[in-house]
């Protein structure tokens, strides 16, 4: 049982503990093997590999009385052999060893015992000196040196006691009560490593990370963080002048704040930005609801509670801030909500334990991306997480477009802050960084006919080859919206592609971007070729030739931004026909490709194709 419990810390995610062996160590041609019960192996950039020898002592009579000298002989004994060999005279300095042994017992250390070893430990004469010289053949330094890392831990509980510590502790990561099948499950592991042969084929005794979470129910590291950020990465980026403002805004206020902004101003780096310019000793994230186009794949949620809550949760447990929160099936909304809000207050407390005013900083970005795909149901995370009372310490901000604050579905009194445009320097600091010679003039009117728009100065920033002159030149006239000159500058460079690839045909093109609007993202090059009548080559040459706007990556390709994606599907929008026939192009290829497969039932869904989407659920075809 104590094994298992020390298994348990395994799981925490900045545990230094590495692995754990049971009934023997990696040493085990080494002496005193026989001695060693458990041991643990760790690692800290600080101090490097460390090993700690357990031997557990457990007793179910004379639990009243207390463990003695002569009964821990055998022990200290085996305990000095290893460290004559684990711990040679060379690498012992001032500076405690990077091995340690431990007694671990039920019952109560002998008072004597304790003080025999300190004694002896700090160099003062005792009467059991003599008992320990001759037990462990060391004499002098070397009996200090030993003493140094030896460790005496009594009054462990009996074996009920330690179950119920194990339940207890269990329950430290996750949110409902703890199942005995779970409890179990950790203590079978435990002793199936005891075991001459484990039935799983691992190497005998050996316990790793994995195989801890896999009986608390983890089998890929995917459910510990299902959602990860996919932001885009920006060489340079400029911090806002409204960025002082706007932090000391969030931390003022104790209810939530909406920082909102039309797109392509730049809210998810700014976001970034606040979270890397929080007071020393306070911490922050950002939860990406985009996902670089991936929260409208259904195989990748990150709307949902239980994708959502459980990122937050985990990335606060990386920082050692909180232990990790592990979902379970049965899990309900109410039971991630209650998980992340008892880490926060975790979390608040670790902060304030070192820094008395830290603060905790949650950004949710995208937050109406969201809402979007959740279609106003409620299981969506966004609009319940608005409506929850954070403990002190804690502020949540919430990015959106301005014209989709009502699908968060505020309470009047949570407060707006509305991000604006570039300003006229900051538009001029932004050109400069890539034209540095550009004059006042060109910065004037860079600034003035882009809006101040980040986003659409940075499409035109990105055109290959393009000087100042040509970048003015291309930009239309001024008071457009910046939906428009986004719009404007994707239907520009859709056209060019078509003027610059005769041999593509304008068809072809235009079936390459119905494939790329309609297909759930990442879509792999070979997948869009096949869905838009063309060879991989020309959708690689579509890709580039579009540049900044699409992102390929790993034979894949998927909108860079938001805007992008709202130009693409709402020019490119399919009818009901083209569903169905991008869905008879993939079928073919469903039982080869995991991407075709998890496809096609979005495609029969968006097409209306009810009675079709049913037959294939019920049936084993194109799996």
């Amino acid at each position: 049982m104590p094994a298992a419990r020390r298994c348990l810390r395994l799981v925490e995610p900045n545990s230094p503990l590495q692995c754990i062996t049971i009934e023997g160590s990696k040493e085990s041609e080494q002496a005193g093997e026989y001695a060693i019960d458990i041991a643990e192996y760790s690692k800290t950039e600080e101090a490097g590999d460390a090993i700690a020898y357990y031997q557990l002592k457990h007793s179910t009579v004379r639990t009243d009385k207390n463990f003695t000298l002569s009964e821990f002989k055998s022990t200290l004994e085996q305990f000095a052999k290893r460290f004559l060999e684990a711990v040679p005279k060379s690498k012992r300095t001032k500076k405690k060893a990077n091995v340690k042994f431990v007694l671990v017992t039920n019952r109560m250390i002998s008072p004597a015992l304790k003080k025999a070893v300190v004694s002896i430990r700090e160099g003062k004469e005792h009467s059991s000196l003599k008992t320990f010289e001759e037990t462990t053949i060391l004499k002098g330094k070397d009996l200090r040196d030993f003493c140094a890392i030896l460790e005496l831990v009594g009054g462990e509980g009996n074996y009920l006691d330690q179950k119920w510590e194990l339940q207890v502790e269990m329950a430290d990561y996750f949110v409902g009560p703890i199942e005995r099948n779970e409890v179990d499950g950790l203590i079978a592991l435990v002793s199936g490593r005891a075991l001459p042969d484990p039935e799983d084929g691992e190497i005998k005794g050996e316990i790793f990370r994995e195989h801890v979470l896999e009986r608390l129910g983890v089998t890929s590291v995917e459910e510990l963080f299902p959602a990860q950020p996919k932001f885009e990465s920006i060489l340079n980026p400029i911090r806002r002048d409204q960025h002082e403002k706007l932090l000391s805004e969030i931390l003022s206020s104790s209810a939530p704040i909406i920082i909102h902004a039309p797109g392509g101003v730049g809210k998810s780096v700014v976001a970034r930005h606040l979270v890397e310019s929080l007071p020393e000793g306070s911490w922050g994230m950002v939860y990406d609801c985009f996902g670089a186009g991936n929260y409208r794949n259904e195989s990748q949620p990150r709307h949902r509670p239980r994708e959502a809550l459980v990122q937050i949760a985990n990335e606060m447990a990386i920082a050692g801030l909180c232990p990790p929160l592990i979902a379970r099936i049965n899990n309900s909304n109410a039971h991630f909500f209650r998980g992340l809000l008892k880490r926060v207050e975790q979390a608040i407390s670790v902060l304030r334990s070192a820094k008395p005013d830290a603060r905790l900083l949650l950004l949710i970005d995208a937050a109406d991306n969201a809402e979007m795909v959740a279609h106003g149901s409620n299981d969506c995370f966004v609009h319940l997480l608005l409506q929850e009372s954070l403990p002190d310490g804690c502020h949540l901000a919430m990015l959106c477009r301005t014209e989709r604050i009502g699908l968060l579905q505020p309470k009047s009194s949570i407060r707006r802050f509305e991000l604006l445009s570039f300003s006229p320097e900051e538009s001029s600091f932004h050109l400069r960084s890539v034209f540095p010679s550009a004059s006042e003039q060109d910065a004037l009117e860079f600034h003035s006919r882009t809006n101040g728009n980040p986003r659409v100065q940075a499409n035109l920033l990105s055109m290959a080859g393009a000087d100042v002159s040509s970048i003015l030149s291309n930009l239309g006239p001024t008071g457009t919206t910046v939906d428009d000159q986004i719009a404007a500058q994707l239907k520009l460079a859709v056209c060019g592609i078509k003027d610059k690839h005769p041999a593509i045909f304008s068809s072809q093109i235009d079936a390459i971007c119905l494939g790329l609007a309609n297909l759930p993202p990442f879509i792999p090059l070979e997948i869009l070729a096949k869905a838009a009548d063309v060879d991989v080559p020309a959708i690689r040459s579509f890709v580039y030739d579009l540049g900044r706007p699409l992102l390929l990556s790993d034979n894949a390709v998927q909108f860079r931004d938001e805007p992008t994606e709202t130009w693409f599907r709402q020019e490119f929008a399919a009818q009901k026909q083209q569903f169905l026939a991008l869905v008879k192009v993939l079928e073919p290829f469903a039982v080869e490709s995991t991407y075709v497969a998890r496809s096609l039932p979005l495609l029969l869904h968006r097409a209306g194709e009810l009675s079709l989407l049913v037959e294939l659920a019920l049936s084993d075809k194109m799996l």
